[in-house]
This record gives C-alpha cells, structure tokens and sequence, in this order.
C-alpha cells in the first residue's frame, strides 16, 4: 500500500526542496513496507521565525505546554491523530545533500515510529513522581524534563531503525551536520549550574545527541562504516556537552549507557526508564 503523502507549503518553497522532500519520503516508505504509516501531512515552511509561529499557534489550540524546539529544522507530530512533518526550507538548505536527504530520513521514521497521539501523550510513573519528590524536583519541571526525555528516547528509536537499512552514509552526514555545540545551551549551563530544577533540565536536554547518535556509535563491524566517521561523530558528541564540569559530563554520559542499555522497542517504557534513570543526575 502507497503511503498518501499531503504537503502543504507555507511561503516561497523552492520546487527542488520539495521535489528531494516528497522523492525522498517516497523512498523511505517503500523501504519501510508494512511499518509505513497509511498517510502524511508534510508542512513545508520557508521560514524558521514563521515555523516557531506556527508550532506555537498549534500548541495553544491543543493546550500543550511544553517548549523546545527552538533550533529544530524539522519536527514532527500526531497531535491531530495522524503523523506530521514540519520542515524549515529555509534552514534545510544550508545543509549539504546527504545530511538534507538524511535529516528528511529522520523524520520519516518517526511518522513510521511514532505516527500516532500515544508516542506525544506520555504520563509519568508513581515512582519517577516518588523519586523527584525525594530529589527537589517539582512537577512543572518534571513534566518539561520528561518532554526532553522523550525526545532524546524517540531519537534513539528513529537511528536504531534507520541503521537496519541502507541509509547510514546518510545518517552519518546528518548527525555530523546537526551535532554542533550551542551558544544557547553554554549559557543556559552558566544560569543554570547553581539551580537544582534547571540543572535539571539541562542535562535531560543534553541527553538527545547522546542518545540519537549511540545507535551510529555502536554499529556492528558487519556495516563496514569508515571508522573515522565514526570518531568524528564521538567527537562532535563530545562537543555538545563540553560547557560542563569534568564530573558533570561523567556523570552523564554514565546515566546515558544505563539508558541505553535497558532499552526495549516499548517506547513508554523506554521513556519511563529513561526519566527515571536521569533523575540521578540530581
């Protein structure tokens, strides 16, 4: 079955971007056979400030509280019970043609992944609850962390998926283009370091290039992915959390392995032990 593809462009689309985008779908969701969703809606946004507007109109019809997705070039949703893309033209053109290829990529394993409301409705745990309680985390930052969280958790999902066909070259040049150090996130850390419910909250945000880009990290020899990219990834992670202490970096790259290595294909249990687990970064 052909996955229904319904774009909407908003602005001045440049007609190869959304030739690659559609092309590029197409292609995703024949490799994906039965786990392609039935249909799509792509937003296709000239602007980054228009798309920002945009996500924020929709989340205050819907009453959705949470933030972050200042910087995103895509993202994605099921919000109106189907799967969603939203795509920057503007900012996926300055990325080069594999990472742009893969960026789309990304984006349509997740409308295979997470295409429906459950994967943006996730409930926090009595004992995620008990343990924030314990630690000084009230529930306005509990529940910002715990969208963090998902992300980061649905990110691994999405590389997982990815590396199991043949679309590495591709998720290498992605990540490699968007795991850059951000200004925003050194002064956040800098405000932040001394407040327990922010600090909180910076590192639950840092978790998503850690995670995201473990399933390329970790790739069997079988793949026979050049290692160099591999290290030039290592480094680039390394990178995004650079601004921390020496201490604070170890202790969250340990928390990430114990993330890492209890998660299932449950993604609201994966959720579930993720933000539970990030709750020793406290």
């Amino acid at each position: 079955m052909t996955t229904e593809i319904n774009v909407i462009e908003k602005g001045k689309i440049p007609g190869g971007i959304k030739r690659e985008v559609v092309n590029t779908l197409r292609d995703c969701y024949r490799q994906f056979g039965s786990k392609a969703p039935d249909r799509v809606e792509v937003q296709l946004i000239d602007r980054e400030a228009t798309m920002l507007d945009f996500i924020r109109e929709e989340k205050f019809k819907l009453g959705i509280t949470t933030g972050g997705e200042e910087g995103f070039l895509c993202c994605h949703d099921a919000w109106r019970g189907f799967p969603r893309i939203i795509i920057c033209t503007e900012k996926l053109a300055r990325l080069n043609k594999l990472a742009r290829i893969g960026a789309i990529q990304h984006e349509a394993a997740h409308s295979a992944l997470h295409g429906s409301l459950e994967y943006y409705i996730f409930l926090t745990s009595d004992n995620c609850h008990h343990r924030a309680r314990i630690r000084g985390i009230d529930p306005p930052a509990l529940e910002q962390a715990l969208y963090f969280i998902s992300i980061a958790v649905k990110d691994f999902e999405v590389t997982r998926f990815l590396a199991n066909y043949d679309y590495l070259k591709y998720q290498f040049a992605f990540a490699l283009e968007i795991m850059q150090p951000s200004e925003e996130d050194k002064a956040a850390w800098k405000l932040a370091k001394n407040n327990r419910q922010a600090r909180f909250l910076c590192y639950t945000a840092a978790l998503k290039p850690i995670l995201s880009a473990n399933p390329l990290l970790s790739l069997p020899k079988s793949k026979k992915i050049p290692l160099q990219q591999q290290v030039d990834l290592g480094r680039r992670v390394e990178m995004t959390i650079e601004h921390m202490e020496e201490t604070e970096q170890r202790k969250l790259i340990q928390v990430a392995s114990n993330i890492i290595q209890g998660l299932t294909n449950d993604t609201h249990q994966n959720v579930d032990l993720a933000l539970y687990q990030s709750l020793e970064l406290v």
